[in-house]
């Protein structure tokens, strides 16, 4: 087996889901069944590897209703990458909240080239009227040359 020895470095994605991309439908948003978008596609020739991310829920004011299990696919409609956290358990939660998520690991994880990581949630959350919470997130990740 060849092997050049050099490591394959890691990268992080980062930044804060706001109130109306949390609640909202349309594409791009978390609410949209294909969900928000946390890590880009790289093009052609390139596989994004998910490694691990830590979302956090502030809260303020109140909490959303509604929304789902909440999962890591690959983006544009693909397979969960990791395991779920319930709706009530985070999106829901009337209280700050940090929550890790790693692939899964009861079976292997088939990727898919030229795509990202998006942030899904099986249902949209929804907003009673004064919930004001952000979700702030940074994944971990690395990105490989096809070889096929």
């Amino acid at each position: 087996m060849a092997t050049t020895g050099l490591p394959v470095p890691a990268f992080y994605a980062e930044g804060t889901i706001a109130k109306a991309d949390i609640i909202g439908t349309a594409a791009g948003q978390l609410g949209h069944a294909n969900g928000f978008p946390l890590v880009p596609a790289y093009g052609a020739g390139k596989t994004v590897e998910f490694v691990s991310a830590v979302l956090m829920l502030e809260f303020d004011t109140a909490a959303y209703t509604g929304g789902g299990n909440t999962t890591i696919n690959i983006s544009g409609g693909g397979a969960a990458m990791s395991g779920l956290v319930s709706n009530a358990n985070f999106i829901q939660s009337a209280a700050d909240k940090i929550i890790q998520f790693v692939p899964l690991a009861a079976t292997f994880n088939t990727l898919s080239s030229n795509t990202g990581l998006n942030l899904v949630t099986a249902t949209a959350p929804t907003d009673p009227g004064t919930a004001a919470s952000v979700i702030h997130y940074r994944v971990t990740y690395l990105i490989h040359t096809d070889q096929l």
